[in-house]
């Protein structure tokens, strides 16, 4: 009988490796439970500036023109200097050139600082054009300098227009772009 004991024995011992294999198998292919993300939030972006008012002064002497433009600062930081980027047009839709540069964008820059949602007021510039004929002005975009030191261009789909200015409808002619005009 001891014989008969032994080829127990070692049955046993060969299944007990085999079953322990075999359950740490059946464990390692078991389907982890996968963790579903939620889609990440889309954030619109906040306006940099809120024009709330712009137009073309009344020319003066010489045919001179000055540019008015009223804005909120829509960022989370205190503003130290706006620079606007603009194209001035006449009624038949011709680009009007800066009368300092010559160039057909003039840059209007104005000293805050300017905390967060606050208004500018009626900002003028003088001598911007030198065309009795300009009907309005478009801002093509504007940098803006925080009070860090952080200078940043935003092009004119990062500025919001007021109901008010965006009423006044195209500027230069320029349809399907996101225009921002004064008229």
């Amino acid at each position: 009988m001891k014989p008969q004991n032994n080829s127990r024995r070692s049955t046993v011992r060969f299944a007990i490796p085999v079953v322990g294999a075999m359950l740490l198998a059946a464990c390692a292919e078991k389907p982890q439970p996968v963790v579903q993300q939620p889609p990440p939030k889309i954030v619109e972006p906040l306006p940099v500036l809120v024009i709330n008012g712009m137009h073309p002064g009344t020319p003066e002497k010489n045919k001179i023109v000055a540019a008015h433009i009223d804005f909120s600062n829509g960022t989370k930081n205190t503003l130290e200097y706006v620079m606007f980027k603009t194209t001035a047009y006449t009624h038949g839709g011709e680009v009007v050139k800066s009368k300092k540069s010559g160039r057909d964008h003039a840059w209007l820059r104005v000293a805050g600082p300017f905390s967060p949602g606050e208004g500018s007021g009626d900002k003028r510039w003088d001598k911007v054009w030198q065309n009795d004929k300009i009907a309005c002005f478009r801002i093509d975009g504007a940098e803006v300098i925080d009070i860090q030191g952080v200078v940043e261009y935003y092009k004119a789909d990062q500025i919001q227009l007021s109901p008010a200015v965006a009423a006044l409808g195209l500027c230069g002619g320029a349809v399907g772009q996101n225009n921002l005009a004064a008229q």
